[in-house]
């Protein structure tokens, strides 16, 4: 994702009111990606439209039905059918699954519209596990092939990635909102300067290091700072990803 989606933020402090729509609109964008950002860029809701490629295995021959010595023991799967089987994993590996998938960029939070042969096809025909894997239950199957140079006889899925932004978050991203509305303003506000000391008639006072919050992805407010705790504990900079070169990643529409 390039940015936080479907972030809505409700202000409520005074100084949002004198502000223009633009400024408005800066100071939104201002806080939603901040903190975006600054929680591993989990958080947001973006639809895009795909063109995948499908994946059949069909399991009506597994040897895994059978009890083989060397596995480490039964486990139990629900084929396509709907019927629970039990399938033995040993060292040949365990191939248990649905007998048609399609890998999906999670996480999936909705699938919108699937499209097949230039048909819409009914959502009682599929479903979504484990945020990822849009599997096939009606019997039918997904195209193993793909012809991405021509919309005909396409196969894509309209669907929404992502995490939903909790409500804590837009809590702070509000928050921040604010205080970066206060500096449009040119009022007082607790964004940190870049100042890092200041001595007057014998008093020295020191501010936060703005470099080091930064490096931390704090903003030096408290109480917005602790949902970045909070949600991000470690730091991340981003979603932890795993990359295979068998499962290429679908073509996306834009």
């Amino acid at each position: 994702m390039d940015g936080p989606c479907a972030w809505v933020l409700a202000p409520t402090c005074e100084v949002w009111a004198e502000l223009s729509p633009e400024d408005q609109s800066r100071a939104t964008n201002y806080a939603t990606t901040v903190l975006w950002a600054a929680t591993g860029r989990r958080y947001g809701l973006c639809e895009l439209t795909v063109r995948p490629c499908g994946r059949r295995t069909d399991h009506s021959s597994l040897w895994g039905y059978v009890w083989d010595t060397a596995a480490a023991g039964w486990y139990p799967y629900l084929d396509a059918t709907g019927t629970w089987r039990n399938c033995s994993c040993g060292l040949g590996g365990c191939a248990c699954g649905p007998r048609c998938e399609v890998w999906l960029p999670g996480p999936v939070h909705e699938v919108k519209e699937v499209i097949q042969d230039g048909l819409v096809v009914d959502p009682s025909a599929y479903r979504v596990d484990d945020g990822r894997w849009l599997v096939r239950i009606d019997g039918g199957c997904w195209p193993e092939h793909a012809d991405l140079s021509t919309d005909t006889d396409r196969f894509q899925v309209t669907y929404v990635r992502g995490t939903k932004p909790p409500a804590v978050l837009i809590n702070a991203a509000e928050v921040l909102a604010c205080e970066f509305a206060k500096s449009i303003r040119n009022q007082e506000c607790r964004l940190p300067a870049r100042m890092s000391s200041l001595t007057r008639q014998g008093v020295t006072m020191t501010a936060l290091d703005t470099d080091s919050l930064t490096r931390r992805n704090f903003t030096g407010i408290p109480e917005v700072d602790q949902v970045i705790f909070a949600l991000n504990p470690y730091g991340l900079f981003a979603r932890p990803r795993v990359m295979t070169p068998d499962m290429p990643p679908p073509r996306i529409r834009r």
